[in-house]
């Protein structure tokens, strides 16, 4: 089993120091985000938790972000949600709530697991 790294949870330029963690808006404009000075807490972390799924599960892109497909035009994905050891992320949908066109829902499942060390 393997953990994630701060890079893979928070993209390529994210560092952290004995008391901060530092977060590129950049870096996650790559899932969604458009960084401007006055993000919402909400768009922040939609846009981590996205970032992490890349490293869980998705679709294979080319490098202009267009899904790469099988003969029969079905997307090629991947799983690697059983690579990690104490944390799994699901995206389960994405939704437009009525009378809300401009706001997109996404739904997420998260299991974060803990080490027991203790044989009994």
């Amino acid at each position: 089993m393997q953990t994630l790294t701060l890079q893979e949870l928070f993209g390529v330029k994210a560092v952290q120091t004995s008391d901060k963690l530092i977060i590129n808006k950049s870096d996650l404009s790559l899932v969604g985000l458009t960084p401007t000075t006055n993000n919402r807490a909400q768009q922040l972390l939609v846009a981590i938790l996205l970032q992490a799924l890349i490293s869980f599960q998705g679709y294979l892109t080319e490098e202009n972000g267009n899904i790469i497909t099988d003969e029969n035009g079905n997307p090629i994905g991947y799983d690697n949600s059983q690579l990690y050891e104490l944390l799994e992320i699901i995206h389960w949908g994405v939704y437009i709530p009525d009378g809300y066109t401009n706001r997109i829902r996404n739904q997420f499942i998260i299991h974060s697991y803990v080490l027991d060390n203790d044989p009994n």
